[in-house]
């Protein structure tokens, strides 16, 4: 169902003025709104530009290092605030909610002599308690030759390793990160890593699962205690080249269409031995192979479609063949599980993006065993970008890949190998990610 269109007007400043804009805005009824909880990305900036960023769920606060010169600045395509005065109070926005903002720096003449783009989202109030990475605030700062980021804090986190392109840069202890001598036509895809002990929020539960992941870990020959207690994060944001970023916003071009998103699970084993001696079912056979969009072996697999002309989003799913094996690799039995464990659930759409939450949660057919568990929140804008996060169980093997609008190759999203079968018991640590994209 198509949420109502809210008429929001922004506020003028002090010194220059903020234009009324159209904001659109899901009903109101999936927010608690709280105006005096702002939250910061990072305690300071990095950028050349950018002294200060607020945001809480319906205002974006911005400051930036003034040189005594006009500004305009732009909300997308539309012009929110002309003035001399480096700053401004973004209101009446949308909670939960990615916005993009370009600042430009006038000359005498009224021409930009320097621009900035931020992109960065409103708070919730409401945080999601399974996955930290949902709400978690993230800005990203592109000015001339650089790229910078901040983000909150992750509770229990110590250090961010910081990668680009694969390679590693450096370990951070702060919540920043700016990365300078850009060239201005690449690509550029980073990576934030992380690692923490269980939390203890809910003591029982989470001393269940130390508990549980420790002694895990001590008893299985290829893992550490280290290992099994950890939960993963990993962040992700692919940055278009700063040519085009850094264009004005009246020259950009919004790009829509038909997205798929590919999530699958599978064995790289050949064979896998049944922990439980007793039972019949002495092997199983595995996918045998490594990662691959296209392959047709697999335990499960999910593709969601998304339609940002038409806002949609639609599930096909798909389970592979279990079969089980004597000792003597004679076979047993082989099943395929049901689609019951897959959910497409609050897909909400409005005339800017399409939202959606995937859960997953499928189990071996054929004997008693943990589910492969997994969740995704995927949002996709009509001006291209998205924004991925997920949640899954450190085995078996995940892999997540997508096509964009009028696109035929798959883009990796996320892969991550199996730390163990055993990782897929519900007391053990998972791994969170996200991946983001700001190339519009």
């Amino acid at each position: 169902m198509n949420s109502p269109i809210q008429l929001k007007t922004s506020k003028p400043t002090r010194t220059g003025k903020l234009l009324p804009i159209a904001a659109l805005g899901i009903a109101g009824t999936l927010y608690a709104v709280n105006l005096n909880r702002r939250r910061k990305t990072a305690v300071s900036t990095h950028s050349r530009m950018l002294k200060n960023i607020e945001q809480d769920a319906k205002q974006i606060s911005l400051e930036w290092k003034g040189l005594n010169r006009p500004y305009r600045v732009f909300r997308g395509k539309e012009l929110i605030y002309e003035g001399m005065e480096p700053k401004l109070v973004d209101q009446n926005l949308v909670p939960g909610t990615l916005y993009t903002y370009c600042i430009e720096t006038l000359d005498d003449h009224g021409n930009p002599k320097d621009r900035m783009r931020i992109q960065t989202t409103t708070s919730v109030d409401f945080k999601e308690r399974d996955n930290i990475l949902e709400d978690l605030l993230i800005t990203t700062i592109v000015t001339q030759g650089q790229i910078g980021f901040e983000w909150e804090p992750i509770e229990g986190v110590s250090e961010y390793s910081i990668f680009r392109n694969g390679i590693k840069l450096e370990t951070v202890t702060s919540c920043a990160f700016t990365d300078k001598g850009i060239d201005d036509d690449k690509n550029y895809t980073y990576m934030i890593k992380a690692k923490r002990p269980l939390q203890r929020s809910d003591q029982l539960k989470w001393d269940l699962k130390s508990v549980v992941s420790n002694v895990v870990g001590a008893i299985k020959k290829d893992s550490s205690t280290e290992m099994a207690a950890d939960e993963e994060f990993s962040i992700t944001k692919k940055v278009g080249p700063l040519r085009e970023l850094l264009k004005s916003p009246q020259k950009s071009k919004s790009k829509n269409g038909n997205w798929q998103l590919r999530y699958t699970t599978f064995l790289k084993e050949e064979w896998l031995k049944n922990p439980n001696a007793a039972s019949e079912d002495q092997i199983f056979k595995g996918d045998h192979r490594t990662f691959d969009p296209e392959s047709s072996e697999f335990r499960t697999r999910s593709d969601v479609f998304i339609d940002t002309d038409n806002p949609s989003a639609l599930l096909s799913k798909a389970t592979g063949k279990t079969e089980a094996f004597t000792k003597k690799q004679e076979q047993v039995e082989s099943a395929s599980s049901s689609g019951e464990g897959f959910q497409l659930e609050k897909v909400l759409t409005d005339d800017d993006r399409v939202q959606f939450h995937l859960n997953h949660s499928v189990s071996n057919p054929l004997v008693v065993s943990p589910a492969i568990d997994y969740h995704v929140c995927g949002t996709f804008y009509k001006d291209k970008e998205f924004d991925l996060v997920g949640i899954h169980d450190q085995a078996p093997e995940h892999e997540i890949y997508l096509k964009e609008p009028g696109r035929d190759e798959w883009q990796v999203i996320h892969q991550t190998q199996s730390k163990g079968l055993e990782m897929m018991a519900d007391p053990m640590a998972n791994h969170y990610w996200r991946y983001s994209t700001f190339t519009n």
